[in-house]
């Protein structure tokens, strides 16, 4: 049996016939229902394509509440729109459309198939649950009946819905009706609002950006808006970003795709934009209005790199994103979660106190079943993935007992429900102690054991290899751990405990060796050395790398730094790249190390590393390219990236990691060994 109205079964009947391409394009599509939020409500059809008028009333308990006329016209390709306001909230209404002339005639009846229930605008003692799916061809789905079951109150297209790599307007809008018209979508769509936003393939071009699609997307744009029933298109003339409040939570459906690489960025003049001035403003103006306990700011492509050529994601405008959550953190904006999708994998990630709170971070793609295995990447933030066909994503924010939460669930047809993720509302505020603000990321203290000591908690404690251990009462601080040498000791740390792409850090540590690099030799060895994916292995990835190696004279030693950064695309729609930059070389008197406590520190400001040793700035080292710190996953104490061949002989005790750049009189404190991190 068809899951659809009539006139959706009989437009899907004539596309799959084999009807000549002169009927289809008269085929019916809709009626859909767009936006609905608590008072208001867009609903869009296309009885035929000629003009004709049209009239749709809204009905409640058998009473006619509104009506509201619309006539098709060919500039729309004869879709009619209907704007209902005034509602009660939290209602349900039906609706019916009219033929009107000499006899009006009903087109769709306002039957148990074709209603809307509007939002509550209740930010507490409420229930929210809203769907999402992206890459989703014209073909049968088994998403749309799914959907259908589980009553969601709104369902997201977040782009790729459909494919349509074309920017003549007569394709788009053929693909768009064709898309529309499958049954089981239109039924789901009658009665659910259905809104979204695009991505590539429906924007108009893989990989496209408003620059290489300049003459196209005025097109693509048109064809979009004459098939969605949004409150919002973008800024009305450019772009399709607009937002849905629906009480618990409040959807920010952005567009990636129309500005991008059109004019500067709003945040760094010198580089491209993505989302635009106009999208710029409008966001940052409803993130600190809303006043929902849950936002999510959604699209198509994701926020992280999909590590192939392409360029279509946020790592390629990675000052955007960043600027967009550091001002999320520093306002204290709360209930922020992400979502993108684009890339044929099903993702969760969870960036750890990215804006004062763990950032959760959705994937979900594909709705179709072609997958991508291939990007299906490490990330250090990564926590499940699943590469499957037919995947979307439910939403649910309920607040029962004075306690709200955020349910996210991946699922698949068939009530498959393969990951859940459940948030509570106050795990997603920030904290407003500066202290706890500005503290450190990552402590070990190495006294009774090799757990972090920070507000990253376990997800960074550090592993003893090849038999390192701990001493009571033989560190600077309580115990130490001592590393030999000659056994290739060392320990890891399995997970990344900065932000991407870290503009700004410090490291420090006390360190007592027992043994340096010999004059004349070409051994090192290293007091720290960040990791490529969490593990040791022979990749560089050093981000933050701090060694010893003999330097021309007997008597002294190097303190040597490297580090890895972020340089600019060549090209202005390339992606950045990871650039080396050291050996940043600092001598020291070998009688001033050997076999006493020293306090060591480094900082990182995206402009220069400056060296510490024992309060005292020993260098500043200029970036050749400056820049932000580029990706990496873990780190190794007391030994390089690969872990053995050049590990340190002595201890390490109290080692410390900022999200920021510590002062001078801060690192000098930090050197007295009966000063605490809280003083």
């Amino acid at each position: 049996m068809l899951r659809c109205g009539y006139v959706g079964c009989f437009a899907w009947l004539l596309v799959v016939g084999g009807v000549t391409g002169a009927a289809v394009a008269d085929d019916v599509v809709g009626p859909i229902v767009g936006t609905v939020e608590s008072t208001s409500a867009h609903v869009l059809y296309r009885p035929r394509a000629s003009q004709t008028k049209l009239r749709l009333s809204v009905v409640q308990d058998g009473q006619t509440v509104a009506t509201v006329p619309a006539s098709t016209k060919p500039d729309d390709d004869f879709v009619a729109k209907f704007e209902v306001t005034g509602l009660q909230p939290a209602t349900t209404y039906h609706y019916q459309i009219d033929e009107l002339g000499p006899s009006p005639t009903m087109l769709v009846p306002a039957d148990s198939a074709h209603h809307f229930t509007t939002a509550s605008p209740a930010r507490k003692d409420n229930r929210v649950s809203i769907s999402f799916v992206s890459c989703v061809d014209i073909e049968p789905n088994g998403i749309w009946p799914e959907m259908d079951a589980l009553d969601v109150d709104t369902a997201f297209l977040m782009g790729d819905t459909p494919y349509i790599d074309k920017s003549d307007l007569k394709t788009v809008r053929q693909k768009h009706r064709q898309f529309l018209q499958q049954p089981d979508l239109a039924s789901l769509a009658a009665h659910t609002p259905m809104v979204g936003t695009w991505d590539d393939h429906d924007f108009g071009r893989n990989n496209g950006n408003g620059r290489n699609l300049l003459e196209g997307k005025p097109n693509t744009r048109k064809g979009f808006v004459d098939y969605r029933a949004h409150s919002q298109y973008g800024n009305g003339r450019e772009g399709v970003y607009h937002k849905v409040d629906l009480g618990m939570i409040e959807v920010f459906l952005l567009d990636p795709r129309y500005f991008s690489q059109t004019e500067p960025s709003p945040v760094d003049p010198s580089k491209p934009t993505c989302f635009g001035a106009d999208q710029w403003e409008w966001l940052l103006t409803g993130l600190r209005q809303s006043k929902a306990p849950f936002k999510v700011l959604a699209m198509g492509a994701i926020w992280q790199d999909k590590k192939n050529t392409e360029t279509d994601d946020m790592f390629t405008y990675w000052y955007e994103r960043d600027a967009l959550l550091d001002i999320v953190k520093s306002e204290n904006i709360d209930g922020v979660v992400l979502l993108g999708g684009d890339i044929h994998v099903a993702r969760h990630l969870m960036h750890p106190q990215r804006v004062g709170y763990d950032l959760h971070d959705f994937v979900i793609s594909p709705g179709h079943t072609r997958t991508i295995t291939e990007l299906d990447v490490y990330h250090p933030s990564l926590q499940w993935s699943l590469v499957e066909g037919w995947q979307f994503l439910t939403m649910t924010a309920e607040e029962t007992d004075e306690s709200a939460k955020l349910i996210v669930q991946f699922r698949q047809p068939g009530g498959v429900i393969n990951r859940t993720v459940t948030i509570a509302k106050n795990q997603m505020t920030a904290a407003t102690d500066r202290g706890a603000v500005d503290g450190p990321r990552a402590h070990w203290p190495l006294d009774d054991d090799f757990t972090n000591q920070s507000k990253l908690g376990d997800r960074i404690d550090a592993a003893p290899v090849h038999g390192a251990t701990l001493k009571r009462d033989s560190g600077i601080i309580g115990g130490a751990v001592r590393l030999h040498r000659d056994q290739q000791q060392y320990l890891n740390v399995p997970r990344s405990f900065l932000d991407d792409n870290s503009a700004a850090y410090s490291v420090s540590l006390w360190f007592k060796p027992t043994s340096l690099p010999a004059h004349d030799s070409s051994s090192r060895s290293f007091l720290l050395e960040s990791t490529a994916e969490g593990q040791p292995e022979n990749r560089g990835a050093w981000s933050l790398s701090l060694g010893l190696r003999s330097a021309d004279t007997a008597d002294q030693v190097n303190l040597q730094l490297f580090t890895s950064t972020l340089q600019p695309g060549s090209l202005p729609e390339a992606a950045p790249t990871a650039i080396s930059q050291g050996p940043f070389d600092t001598l020291v008197d070998r009688d001033r190390l050997m076999d006493q406590w020293n306090h060591v520190a480094f900082t990182f400001d995206s402009q220069s590393l400056s060296l510490f040793l024992n309060g005292e700035r020993v260098a500043r080292h200029p970036l050749p390219i400056p820049g932000p710190t580029s990706e990496f996953g873990g780190l190794i104490i007391g030994g390089h990236r690969n872990g053995v061949g050049r590990n340190f002989d002595g201890w390490i005790d109290e080692v410390s990691i900022w999200q920021r750049s510590l002062t001078q009189s801060e690192l000098a404190k930090l050197s007295d060994a009966k000063a605490s991190l809280a003083d």
